[in-house]
């Protein structure tokens, strides 16, 4: 037995879905209970905005639904949701015909989930510096290749392996690595020389 197929059969989310597609509306419900939290959370990254992203969520749930007698179970169901999540995200940023499909907000600004939340605990000056330093890591994702910026989310942020990573976009283990590594790279970089911007030459 395979180590996805050992995973596929201890993730009780497969069992739920072979029982979606055979139109079990309980089964259903427990499955968007399970994983709603997070692709809400996944979506507003993407997405920037907390009503659209909820909006897309339950686009994603139904595809997920429409999707649920094809899918050949193989490691866990929430990486598969992923997948559709970020697919699903990305036709939308796309139709808005954006140079940039990633709007990183700053936590303060409205109410997106943030990914570095403030320390409640942190005397004013520290959460002013904080603060400045959020916004102007954020100004150098914003501005890293697409590619770069989805493994960024997936694994820093959502705290997704290498391998989880690479299933979601469809791409190796290798690519997922060398894509991340670029991307810290490149923010440290900006912030030793306190530039927040990425030259044109690199975002081939």
């Amino acid at each position: 037995m395979t180590t996805d197929t050992l995973t596929a059969a201890v993730d009780p989310g497969w069992e739920a879905l072979s029982r979606v597609a055979a139109g079990d509306a309980e089964a259903f419900a427990s499955l968007v209970e399970s994983h709603q939290e997070r692709l809400l959370r996944l979506c507003e990254r993407l997405l920037g905005d907390a009503e659209e992203a909820r909006d897309a969520t339950q686009e994603v749930f139904l595809k997920a639904y429409r999707k649920a007698g094809d899918v050949r179970p193989q490691g866990q169901v929430y990486t598969w949701l992923y997948r559709i999540a970020v697919n699903h995200c990305l036709n939308k940023l796309r139709r808005r015909r954006l140079v940039r499909f990633l709007r990183w907000e700053d936590p303060g600004d409205r109410e997106v989930a943030a990914f570095d939340p403030p320390d409640k605990a942190a005397d004013p000056a520290a959460a002013l510096e904080a603060r400045r330093r959020w916004q102007a890591t954020r100004r150098v994702i914003e501005r890293l290749p697409e590619n770069q910026r989805m493994v960024l989310v997936l694994v820093r942020f959502e705290g997704l392996s290498y391998k989880q990573t690479a299933a979601v976009l469809g791409i190796t283990e290798g690519a997922v690595e060398s894509r991340l590594v670029r991307a810290m790279r490149r923010l440290e970089a900006a912030q030793e020389s306190g530039t927040p911007g990425v030259s044109p030459k690199e975002r081939t």
